[in-house]
Parts: C-alpha cells; sequence; structure tokens
C-alpha cells in the first residue's frame, strides 16, 4: 500500500470523499523544481466513494484538493 491518508476527504469535482492512501505520483519531465518543491503531474489515490466501496481515482494534481477529516 502507499501512503497513508486515512485523516483526510478530498474534494473531486463536486464530490467530498475519505481518502485511504496515496498510491502514485506521476511528474512531468519538463517540470522543474521550484526551490525545493516540484509539483506533481498526476496523483492516484484510493478513496471510499457514495457507496462505500473503495475505489482509484487517477487524474491530474491540481483537481484535487486535500482537507483534514474531523471527524
Amino acid at each position: 500500500m502507499g501512503i497513508e491518508l486515512s485523516k483526510y476527504k478530498v474534494v473531486y469535482g463536486e464530490k467530498v470523499m475519505r481518502t485511504i492512501s496515496l498510491q502514485g505520483v506521476e511528474f512531468s519531465e519538463d517540470t522543474k523544481w521550484n526551490d525545493s518543491f516540484k509539483k506533481p503531474k498526476f496523483i492516484e489515490i484510493l478513496v471510499i466513494n457514495d457507496d462505500g466501496n473503495i475505489v482509484a481515482l487517477r487524474d491530474e494534481a491540481w483537481k484535487f484538493q486535500f482537507i483534514t477529516a474531523l471527524d
């Protein structure tokens, strides 16, 4: 399994889902380092969807917003 993210929820499109883990990160060849930071092009995470099923989401990194799960 990847990096555990169960203390977070993710906003993706118009849905908020409980995250399980970060499974993959992909960087673009042409992305340059900005000081000590380099933004990923794509990420893949495991989430629990509205039906209670575990599903993988893979998309461009900017489409995901992670928020702290308070419950």
